[in-house]
């Protein structure tokens, strides 16, 4: 059985061990520096000829080993099957398409309820500030009711417009003196008795205006009713009255003043309303 050079280099998975390997050439001797170029060429011959010999030798051996192989080769060996059930199914385009439209299903799904979560994480959020807004009211009309510092407390401002309410009282009974009655040490003339009564009028009016004053500095102010329009936020009506002069719900007289601190309702006004 003769076989070509060329065969020799077919793969083969069952080949027994090769042939050694062929031993390295040996480095060509380097000429002497004196040497001519006759004996530089004749010494390269040499080592071709002793390469040559051993290149046939091993080629020798080769082909001998790989045809006692073939010798011993009873069938053709058969490549190793992968493991699997569907080891033997080639990958199909449309098996490819399907898992692809799956998925694609999926993603859409998993989309859509993600969206429909923010959604409703949005509507709950809505609510809730829709709740805190009432509780910041409060807490902004809390914090605007707490005094700042130096700031007359609220309780102490009622007892000062009720202290007020009483000065003006006074005020109106010490307008107009009573009828003088004649005593025997006053020999039938009033006049040092009107002095004193205009005097005590004078320094009650004097303490009204330096109360107004501080009261004024605290923010309170008077509620103007006379003749307005009921308003129940700020007046509480506490008589009815029929008046044809005036239209229904209207204020015909202030029987207890009102006040204001900084916009906000102190005391309502007690008023007597047309009907």
């Amino acid at each position: 059985m003769s076989i070509s050079d060329d065969e020799l280099l077919l793969p083969f998975p069952d080949l027994p061990p090769a042939h050694p390997a062929i031993p390295p050439a040996p480095p060509a001797a380097k000429p002497a520096p004196d040497a001519g170029e006759s004996f530089q060429s004749t010494q390269e011959e040499a080592d071709a000829a002793v390469t040559d010999g051993e290149l046939a030798d091993w080629k020798a051996d080769l082909r001998r080993d790989f045809e006692d192989w073939l010798a011993a080769l009873d069938e053709i060996p058969e490549p190793d099957e992968p493991a699997g059930d569907d080891a033997g199914e080639a990958p199909d385009l449309y098996s490819f398409y399907e898992q692809l439209a799956a998925a694609s299903t999926e993603s859409r799904k998993a989309n859509r309820r993600t969206a429909e979560a923010m959604s409703q994480w949005g509507e709950t959020l809505a609510r809730f500030e829709s709740g805190l807004q009432p509780l910041r009211e409060t807490a902004a009309q809390l914090l605007a009711a707490q005094p700042k510092t130096g700031e007359l407390a609220r309780p102490h401002c009622l007892m000062l417009v009720e202290l007020l309410d009483r000065l003006h009282r006074q005020m109106r009974a010490l307008a107009s003196p009573p009828a003088g009655k004649r005593s025997w040490w006053s020999a039938g003339d009033d006049t040092a008795w009107r002095n004193a009564w205009e005097a005590q009028r004078q320094a009650l009016g004097i303490l009204v205006s330096h109360l107004e004053g501080w009261l004024a500095k605290e923010g309170v102010a008077r509620i103007d009713t006379d003749g307005q329009p009921f308003d129940p936020a700020l007046m509480m009506a506490v008589a009815l009255e029929p008046d044809a002069t005036r239209p229904p719900q209207t204020v015909l007289e202030e029987l207890t003043a009102g006040y204001l601190r900084r916009g906000e309702l102190l005391r309502p006004a007690q008023v007597k309303v047309s009907s």
